[in-house]
């Protein structure tokens, strides 16, 4: 009897313990897990596998006010402007590492964060359907970047800015860019504006070959983009539009370029769902014929948890001086857990 009061005794003071030593150091948990293997077959005859957007992402929680993220994948998912590099490589790195604090008067970020433009910008990887649209596969927009950002909700609505270096990684060129955001959002329904404003200087774009709206990149150039979006989800179907407009400043001359898609989803069942998208992305609006135009259609096949995904995505390009096709036929694998799993 002596042996099983001893036992209960330190059992309670262990268990205890490691309640006041968990909530001393907070909780870890796994914060994301995507794997989103894909391979892509490219007119005429190119084709190519790759792990596309998958990421592993770690979360720290201190009272529900305090938080870390660290997140591990390809350098593409930082998408850097084009502006700064002609290419990215894919090898893998952090591409999130940020504080967190969570407040009732708005959270708060700071290091490698989410940049949030518009709404798709907003979805995570595991939330795609289609790849990025032309904004950022054109990498007119990044995804993430170094900086500071703060955002409020109130009665469904919503507003948050972020102050950022513009490189996706750290500052060459000393200027920075400020991307903002404001909306309304309801279970079924959301609208916003977004908008990004910033400049460059030589010492970070000379290397760039980018001719967005006809720049200069051995000259300074300030830069702006804004827009809205708007989505509708229903039971059945689901529909988003995105359009934005974009200039460029330099030597007291504008530039301008343009760009939107709009997304329709029907939903036929928990296990099938076909997906429509028409993209389009204009550099420069005072050259005819150079606009990008493509329409996709995607087959969605799932489990009924939505935790495995085979999606078909068909690509047909229309080109404006069309010399050689380069339509796509895409065929992606994403898994991710339906809930959050915790240590």
């Amino acid at each position: 009897m002596r042996f099983f009061l001893t036992f209960w005794t330190l059992f309670a003071c262990a268990h205890a313990n490691a309640a006041i030593l968990r909530e001393d150091i907070g909780e870890l948990k796994i914060h994301d897990l995507l794997i989103r293997p894909n391979f892509t077959l490219k007119e005429p005859t190119n084709g190519a596998f790759s792990i596309g957007e998958s990421s592993f992402a770690l979360r720290w929680e201190l009272e529900s006010k305090f938080a870390g993220v660290v997140r591990i994948g390809p350098r593409t998912l930082l998408n850097p402007l084009a502006r700064y590099a002609s290419t990215v490589n894919s090898d893998i790195i952090l591409v999130e590492a940020y504080a967190e604090y969570n407040d009732p008067y708005g959270r708060f970020r700071f290091g490698r964060l989410p940049v949030e433009f518009g709404y798709e910008g907003r979805q995570w990887e595991r939330e795609l359907i289609f790849p990025r649209s032309l904004l950022f596969k054109n990498r007119a927009m990044m995804l993430r970047d170094v900086g500071g950002s703060y955002e409020i909700e109130h009665n469904n609505f919503y507003s948050g800015f972020v102050i950022h270096n513009g490189e996706s990684d750290s500052d060459q060129d000393g200027r920075i860019w400020y991307t903002a955001r404001m909306g309304f959002k309801e279970e079924k329904f959301e609208i916003g504006l977004a908008g990004q404003t910033g400049s460059t200087k030589p010492l970070g774009t000379a290397a760039s070959s980018d001719p967005l709206a006809g720049v200069d990149p051995t000259k300074d150039a300030k830069w702006r983009l804004a827009g809205l979006y708007t989505a509708f989800t229903r039971k059945q179907w689901e529909f988003v539009l995105e359009a934005y407009s974009g200039e460029r400043e330099q030597d007291k001359k504008t530039g301008r370029f343009a760009t939107g898609h709009a997304d329709l989803g029907f939903i036929f069942s928990k296990t099938f769902s076909t997906h429509l998208r028409y993209d389009m992305f204009d550099p420069n609006q005072r050259i005819d014929n150079d606009m990008e135009r493509q329409a996709s259609l995607s087959l969605v096949f799932s489990n009924k948890t939505h935790s495995s995904n085979i999606i078909i995505v068909g690509t047909k390009v229309f080109e404006e001086n069309r010399q050689i096709g380069n339509d796509e036929f895409r065929l992606i694998w994403s898994l991710s857990p339906s809930g959050v799993v915790r240590f």
